[in-house]
């Protein structure tokens, strides 16, 4: 449009784009980042700026920021012939992969995609208006990651870049570097990361757990090895706790741990073990719970789980004082958010690392009922029984949990989650990754 038929937002939108322009070709750019960023804050589909973000993304190799921008817009301007041409040239997987969701019948949550935008986090309220969820079409291949190699766990002396995990939700990898461009959750990690090496805390706290042979679960070391198999790593040193454990507690250790409730022994079949085995796996994959708890830190929920859990949150906190000390309590709100919304997402990935492992919908479904049910109606819940409850919701209504629901636990979560997976598991991307 001209100029002048302009509407008042976008010329406010305009003029900040204007001054961002300006700061990005001085000494710190990434003041005009945050311009920028403002500028679509005020006009969210205002192209012109996410072309100058990708721009500045291309010329300072942050491949996957720009990449990002593209996709937002062609949500917004599905049918502009440069910009598909644009991408095709950056990235031309990611360019099929768009062109490919436009003409197969979308998840039921891309078609909430065009009234949402996901480029910034600063219109999110806290409780009373909870985190939007785009979902996503089928991520692209990408392949083992960590360096070349099938071992994707992480070892001290690594050299390691993180690359997103084939079958990774598209949207968690930029939600992960925003959180690696933030100075306070990184000294979470590195406070977490110290209590990791704490082996007489971390010890203490993990002693009342089992080896499977001593609660004679004599076929889990087994389906464990299966399971690691499935997703191209070694399998995890594992324990039993002599209670449910709704979120299987992943312990990014030297020598990787994953706890697990014995209520799961006899609650669940072994396809459906399996993918409670895979979801827990995908975890201690890429660093993934050393994320998961420096985000939980940093959000301080309530979690309806198991004592373990919260006592190595606990635990934890004392390696991390100070991290917030100077910090606005906006800044704070607004970190919380961020980790929030990379939970979401990882969840979702989380899902689709154990659908893989157990190769069945059906039972993927089941265990994700039965793990975010109470320990008594884990063995019982049927998936369909489960929806139920929430019949009537749309899904993009469900996907709507704010700050205080765990996204790993929450009921109305899992539901949502229950039906990404039975979608994602009609893709073309399922059947690649299989």
């Amino acid at each position: 449009m001209a100029e002048e038929q302009e509407t008042a937002q976008r010329k406010a939108a305009r003029r900040k784009m204007h001054e961002a322009l300006e700061l990005l070709k001085g000494k710190h750019p990434e003041h005009g980042v945050d311009a920028m960023r403002e500028a679509l804050e005020i006009d969210p589909d205002f192209i012109e700026p996410r072309r100058a973000l990708a721009r500045y993304y291309l010329e300072t190799d942050q491949k996957r920021l720009a990449v990002s921008q593209y996709e937002e817009m062609l949500r917004i301007d599905p049918d502009n012939d440069e910009l598909w041409a644009e991408l095709r040239k950056i990235d031309p997987m990611t360019a099929e992969r768009l062109d490919r969701l436009q003409h197969i019948a979308p998840d039921p949550f891309v078609a909430q995609r065009k009234d949402v935008d996901m480029s910034d986090l600063e219109d999110f309220e806290v409780e009373d208006e909870p985190v939007e969820e785009e979902a996503a079409g089928p991520a692209p291949f990408l392949g083992n990651s960590g360096g070349g190699s099938d071992d994707l766990f992480l070892e001290e002396e690594d050299d390691y870049d993180y690359e997103p995990l084939p079958w990774e939700h598209e949207q968690e990898a930029d939600y992960r570097e925003r959180l690696d461009q933030n100075a306070p959750f990184v000294d979470v990690m590195d406070g977490y990361a110290l209590f990791w090496q704490d082996s007489r805390g971390r010890s203490r706290l993990v002693a009342p757990c089992s080896a499977p042979e001593d609660v004679r679960w004599d076929t889990l070391e087994g389906e464990t090895a299966t399971a690691a198999t499935e997703l191209h790593t070694r399998p995890p040193d594992v324990l039993v706790l002599h209670e449910h454990t709704r979120l299987p507690i992943a312990l990014p250790l030297k020598s990787p741990m994953l706890v697990i409730g014995e209520t799961y022994h006899h609650a669940l079949s072994n396809q459906e073990v399996l993918f409670v085995l895979g979801f827990g796996i995908h975890l201690l994959q890429n660093d993934n719970a050393a994320y998961l708890w420096a985000a939980e830190h940093i959000i301080q929920r309530e979690v309806e789980d198991s004592d373990l859990r919260q006592q190595l949150t606990q635990a934890a906190a004392d390696f991390t004082v100070g991290w917030d000390a100077g910090l606005p309590q906006e800044e704070r709100t607004r970190l919380a958010k961020l980790a929030h919304a990379w939970e979401m997402r990882s969840a979702l990935s989380a899902d689709r690392a154990g659908l893989i492992c157990c190769g069945e919908i059906n039972c993927a479904c089941r265990a994700i009922a039965a793990m975010c049910s109470a320990s008594g109606e884990a063995s019982m819940i049927s998936a369909d029984d489960f929806l139920e409850q929430f019949s009537g919701i749309p899904a993009a209504e469900l996907a709507n949990i704010g700050l205080a629901h765990d996204p790993w636990t929450d009921p109305r979560y899992a539901a949502y989650r229950i039906q990404m997976i039975r979608w994602w598991a009609t893709t073309d991307h399922y059947k690649q990754v299989r």
